[in-house]
């Protein structure tokens, strides 16, 4: 990234940034704390917008710029979390041992390690189901959300007492 700085003989400073994407960034900070941004497009002189920023709001705005107020996950932490986390859809079959009792008595989490983020009953959706007070029922299906192994070992658990 190429970043250009100049001085503005009685204004303040003025940075200029070359983006990957084509185009720059220009951003005039004046001696009194405004701050001016505006944005040029490659195949023009003109900017195509500017915005005017007052102190208080440029450093707002820089804290998260600068990720200060929140950190995205790097591409390649995204990608292994992606790989070993899966979301899957599990049947819940009559005469299984969670029929009839809540999340909370189940313990799921603790012993397997999966979540339950919402049941599907009916044709409805209960998202975020209650886990003392939403009971299982056969014919729901569980959205389960954990790593393979941890899915593998709620699958039992759904499954009949005549499977």
């Amino acid at each position: 990234m190429v970043v250009r700085e100049a001085h503005l003989p009685g204004l303040g400073r003025k940075y200029t940034l070359a983006l990957q994407e084509g185009g720059q960034l220009i951003l005039i900070i004046y001696n009194a704390g405004q701050r001016e941004l505006f944005y040029v497009r490659s195949e023009e002189e003109e900017p195509c917008w500017s915005v005017k920023l007052s102190d208080e709001e440029a450093r707002e705005v820089a804290f998260i710029l600068g990720g200060v107020r929140y950190q995205p996950l790097p591409a390649d932490k995204v990608n292994l979390l992606l790989q070993e986390v899966m979301m899957e859809w599990i049947p819940v079959q009559k005469g299984c041992v969670m029929q009839g009792k809540t999340l909370a008595d189940l313990e799921l989490r603790r012993r397997t390690g999966v979540s339950i983020i919402a049941i599907l009953r009916e044709g409805k959706t209960i998202p975020s189901p209650d886990p003392y007070t939403e009971r299982i029922q056969a014919g729901d299906t569980l959205v389960a959300v954990g790593t393979r192994l941890q899915i593998e070992r709620v699958l039992p658990l759904c499954k009949g007492s005549n499977e």
